[in-house]
């Protein structure tokens, strides 16, 4: 028997003391239902793109005399079609899965390329920050260094004044 969009949504499940979260189980049913009405849609779509594709190869091949079809009944889905069908919906969730796992795959390289150049451009801002601080550390050694021979040159200037004055004092 061929499972329906309306059996999933109406399929209950007994609940256990340890059993599955009944929320967690509606929403991945749920899931799955849009996933078979998309599926259901898909090969609608491709069904009628390969009637189409018929007429138009029929229309462009030389008509060849053929006997008109009698009127029969629109036969009831077979096994095979339906067959069919489940094939398709399960390479539709082979590919969808296929796609999925692509798209994580590239999302976490794009993830990890992120991140190596960030580390980078800190490491960057790091050695920059460095840089200049080992130059602000220089400027201020050399202003110590600066300050120290004003002050010695201060004191000389003040000791040869007052060697002056003493010997002003003298005479």
């Amino acid at each position: 028997m061929p499972i329906t969009v309306p059996m999933i949504e109406e399929k209950e499940f007994k609940t256990k003391v340890r059993g599955y979260d009944p929320v967690e189980v509606d929403e991945f049913l749920d899931e799955i239902c849009d996933e078979m009405i998309v599926m259901q849609e898909e090969i609608a779509r491709l069904q009628a793109q390969l009637a189409q594709t018929k007429r138009d190869l029929a229309y462009v091949q030389p008509a060849a005399p053929r006997p008109a079809p009698a009127a029969a009944p629109a036969p009831a889905p077979s096994p095979a079609i339906t067959q069919d069908a489940s094939e398709s919906a399960q390479r539709l969730m082979a590919n969808a899965q296929r796609l999925y796992d692509e798209t994580v795959a590239q999302a976490k390289e794009e993830a990890a390329s992120i991140l190596a150049k960030a580390q980078q451009e800190a490491g960057n801002a790091e050695q920059r920050l460095t840089e200049e601080q080992e130059a602000l550390q220089q400027q201020v050694n050399d202003l110590r260094a600066q300050a120290r021979a004003y002050r010695d040159r201060l004191i000389r200037l003040m000791d040869e004044q007052r060697a002056a004055l003493d010997a002003a004092d003298l005479d």
